[in-house]
């Protein structure tokens, strides 16, 4: 009788279980990350320990220096893990990656340099999956790439430029393969990827705001002796003369010039203005300093290379609008067999001038070149796609 019932009782569970477990068991265990720098942070140490020859290598392949080769081949398939945590970290909604604020300018960011390696690894993937003729997985590795680089943020001046840095390797790789694609509806796909890009909406102003608020934290009095430690660089008589020299109306200047200066180099940046217009305006804003005044001496040490961020910015705008405007054509290719003889109207168009992009046929593809140089360093820049 006792067998009977303790049988019947294990047929009861055995019952709930099959109707009701699945249910439970994935209710059972939390979701995935919803922070993608913690995915991130796993690809990082998810990345093999490769020698300095395999880095170079798969830095090389990834920017189309060296073709694919089957070595190359073997670190992209050792490194599927940590391929595979940034493809997660892709489609995660939000990504924190725990910058510690509060430790100013002596603030740690290993992750900046993992970040670098580890777009390398997905770029030399794609290429290694453009030259198999898989066009779309290489375009895919791309966009996860974009991902990465809106990610990885405007918290700081230095993660906003290694986003810039990021893109710029996505965008080379897809003027390589764009024009590889002869199907129309594959590059439509890309069109429509590209149009929800959040990452072009990155920008200098936001970590500009951080960085004020910082340097005026720290030129306080209460923070005289790490203020005097960073304009010294470990020059101990040289921060000692600081400390014996500053009192609270020379900080009180610093940070009054300060402020006023970078209050108006965002406001520069800000502006609806041709380029040509905004760097001259910083360019006066980062260069009027009397180095005999210690007011100045003190704010010249902290204004970053406000014209030099700026033309970065713009360089990544304009790498961003000849995509955009490259791909059209390769479309009007796809769809009648040739290029056409003049730039289609109403492309996205070069912001250095603010003009269309000067189109020219090549005997291998076409080329989009600025009208007008950098202010920096007098560089014009020019986007080629080869075509298949």
């Amino acid at each position: 009788m006792h067998i009977r019932v303790r049988k019947q009782a294990w047929l009861m569970v055995f019952l709930v279980y099959v109707v009701a477990g699945p249910a439970s068991v994935t209710q059972a265990y939390p979701p995935d990350p919803d922070n993608a720098a913690l995915l991130y942070y796993q690809g990082f140490l998810s990345v093999p320990d490769f020698n300095e020859a395999a880095r170079t290598l798969i830095g090389d392949v990834a920017r189309g220096k060296v073709a694919p080769n089957d070595e190359v081949r073997k670190h992209i398939e050792e490194s599927r893990g940590a391929i595979g945590m940034a493809e997660a970290a892709a489609e995660a909604p939000e990504c924190d990656w725990g910058f510690r604020f509060s430790q100013g300018f002596e603030a740690l960011m290993p992750q900046l340099s993992q970040a670098r390696f580890l777009t390398f690894i997905l770029i030399a993937d794609a290429r290694v999956r453009a030259a198999d003729g898989d066009y779309r997985g290489a375009l895919e590795r791309c966009m996860t790439t974009l991902a990465f680089s809106h990610h990885m943020g405007d918290d700081t001046l230095i993660s906003y430029l290694v986003s810039l840095a990021l893109r710029t390797l996505a965008y080379n790789c897809m003027q390589d393969v764009m024009g590889q694609v002869v199907d129309a509806e594959l590059l439509r796909w890309l069109q429509s990827e590209l149009a929800t890009d959040v990452g072009q909406g990155l920008s200098p102003v936001r970590p500009l705001k951080y960085e004020t608020e910082i340097v005026l934290e720290l030129m306080q009095m209460e923070n005289l002796e790490k203020l005097a430690r960073v304009l010294a660089d470990t020059n101990e008589a040289k921060m000692q003369e600081i400390v014996e020299k500053a009192d609270e109306e020379l900080l009180a200047r610093a940070r009054q010039a300060y402020a006023e200066r970078a209050t108006a180099a965002m406001a520069a940046y800000d502006m609806s203005l041709p380029y040509e217009q905004v760097h001259p305006r910083l360019k006066r804003l980062v260069s009027d300093f009397d180095p005999n005044d210690p007011v100045m001496a003190a704010v010249s040490a902290f204004m970053p290379a406000m014209t030099r961020i700026y033309t970065l910015d713009t360089k990544a705008k304009a790498h961003a609008n000849a995509i955009k405007a490259g791909l059209e054509i390769c479309l009007a290719r796809a769809k009648s067999g040739k290029l056409p003889r003049a730039l289609p109207a109403g492309l996205p168009r070069d912001p250095f001038s603010g003009e269309d992009f000067e189109y020219k046929r090549t005997d291998d593809g076409f080329v989009l070149r600025c009208r007008k140089p950098d202010l920096d360093k007098n560089e014009t820049y020019e986007y080629a796609f080869p075509l298949k």
